[in-house]
């Protein structure tokens, strides 16, 4: 070998010594045939506010006391929107009566009445099992409620009579109250609402069965509904709640 061969050898063969070994290239093989891919993350399970503060509830009518009805009426429906906005979900459509029904309570926060107009600012309660019933499926992941199942389904049909009465009350909150019960009350039908007082109001019921079974049912939900003696054309029944006025 050639004498600047063999120079050109030796100086490659010092630097392979004084530089060492070099890294091994870490190699991570293929997943073998048949191997299960690494499931996908899960999203992370939905959770809903049940408890909505600061909603504005704001009604004008005729007089204050149908004003304050309406008003909180409108606060529900506010307080289910706000719900709904949080979940990221539009929510099915619903009526008035079929949100009052997923509400537990309502707190009043502020409120401001004039004889035509109601204003105020309250809290809504709702009931996490009838509000998971409406949603279904429309929130991906929704986590269930501890320790309860769904809501039993509400008595439902037509009216098969009608009775018009007198619903007496000693305040507002007793009244809305009355009318609450009435409402969850699986042998009434419907609510109408004729006439409103301060301290009264006149109106039609309808029942899913006789007369004498309803006023039973009613009794053990702590409504009385009573014949009225020596009422008017019109007033044949008067209903309250139970000590009430």
């Amino acid at each position: 070998m050639p004498a600047s061969s063999r120079g050109a050898t030796l100086v490659l063969a010092w630097g392979l010594i004084l530089a060492g070994p070099g890294p091994a290239l870490a190699q991570v093989p293929p997943p073998s045939a048949g191997e299960p891919a690494a499931a996908a993350a899960e999203p992370a399970a939905a959770s809903l506010n049940f408890t909505q503060r600061g909603v504005p509830a704001e009604a004008s009518a005729e007089n204050g006391v149908l004003a304050k009805e309406k008003a909180l009426a409108a606060g529900r429906r506010a307080a289910w929107s706000k719900l709904l906005a949080e979940a990221g979900t539009s929510g099915p459509g619903l009526s008035d009566q079929q949100i009052d029904d997923m509400v537990s309570s309502i707190v009043i926060e502020e409120e401001r009445t004039s004889p035509t107009r109601y204003s105020g600012r309250i809290t809504v309660n709702f009931n996490p099992n009838r509000v998971r019933s409406q949603l279904g499926g429309r929130v991906p992941g929704l986590a269930p409620v501890a320790g309860g199942g769904a809501a039993a389904p509400a008595p439902a049909g037509p009216a098969s009579n009608w009775v018009d009465a007198v619903a007496t009350y000693r305040s507002m909150a007793e009244w809305l109250d009355l009318v609450r019960r009435l409402k969850g009350a699986g042998q009434i039908a419907s609510v109408d609402i004729q006439a409103i007082a301060v301290d009264a109001a006149r109106v039609r019921l309808g029942l899913r069965g006789p007369t004498e079974t309803v006023m039973g049912d009613l009794a053990g939900l702590g409504i009385q509904l009573v014949p009225a003696v020596g009422a008017r054309p019109g007033e044949t029944w008067r209903v309250g709640l139970a000590g009430g006025g």
